[in-house]
C-alpha cells in the first residue's frame, strides 16, 4: 500500500523541547573533523594531523552563552552507537546539560506522524521505524523532528548538505566543512549569525 507523509498528529508523550529554542547538533564534521572524509581527502588521520576529538566544544560553549535557555538535540549517530550517557560525557558538563535527547531515539520511540493513503485518502497515525530513520538524510531527520517537537525556534549545524529546502538552508542551517567543523572562523561566524536571527526574536 502506497502512503504519503502528511502532517504530524497527537504524540505519545510531550517532547521535552516543545516551545523551546533548539540547536540540532551533529558531532562528526562539526565538533571535530569527520575522520573518514578527512582520510579520503588528505590520505592521513585528522588525529595525527593536529586535530582532536570534540575540539570545538569550547567554541560552541562560548557561542551559546548569549542564549542560556537554548537546548540541544543531537542528530549524530554517536548516541545510538555508544549510548547517550557516554556521548554526554565526551561533550563535557556545559554542553551535556543542554542536551535534551537525540533524534534517533525521539523519532523511533516517541514521535508519531499522520500518513495518507494516496488511493483512498484515509489518514492513519504511525510511528517511525528504525528502517524509516536510516533511510532519511539529515535534512529529513531534522525537519521530521521539528514537525513533531515544535520548537519555538531552531538552528541546525551539520556537515551534510543534502536536500535542505532553500528557505530552511538559508535561515536555519549552518553547514560546516567536514574536515574543519566549527574550528573554521567562517562556520563560527555563520553559527552566531543564524542563532542571532533565530534565537533573539
Amino acid at each position: 500500500m502506497s502512503i504519503n507523509a502528511a502532517i504530524p498528529t497527537a504524540l505519545p508523550s510531550e517532547p521535552s523541547v516543545r516551545g523551546c529554542q533548539v540547536l540540532y547538533l551533529g558531532i562528526s564534521g562539526v565538533l571535530h573533523p569527520s575522520e573518514s572524509l578527512y582520510k579520503l581527502l588528505n590520505n592521513r588521520s585528522p588525529w595525527s594531523d593536529g586535530h582532536s576529538r570534540f575540539e570545538s566544544v569550547p567554541a560552541l560553549e562560548e557561542a551559546l552563552q548569549k542564549w542560556p535557555d537554548a537546548r540541544i538535540v543531537l542528530t549524530s549517530t554517536l548516541p545510538w552507537r555508544d549510548g547517550l550517557a557516554a556521548t554526554l560525557e565526551k561533550l563535557g558538563p556545559t554542553i551535556a546539560s543542554r542536551v535534551h535527547g537525540f533524534t534517533y531515539e525521539d523519532l523511533t520511540t516517541r514521535a508519531t506522524r499522520a500518513v495518507r493513503n494516496i488511493r483512498t485518502s484515509d489518514i492513519r497515525v504511525v510511528g517511525y521505524s528504525a528502517d524509516d530513520y536510516w533511510r532519511m538524510n539529515k535534512s529529513h531527520v531534522v525537519l521530521s523532528h521539528v514537525e513533531w517537537a515544535q520548537p519555538s525556534a531552531r538552528v541546525a549545524v551539520d556537515d551534510e548538505d543534502i536536500l535542505w529546502p532553500l528557505e530552511v538552508r538559508r535561515d536555519h542551517v549552518v553547514l560546516t566543512d567536514g574536515c574543519e567543523g566549527l574550528r573554521s572562523p567562517a562556520a563560527m561566524d555563520r553559527l552566531l549569525t543564524v542563532m542571532l536571527g533565530n534565537f533573539t526574536r
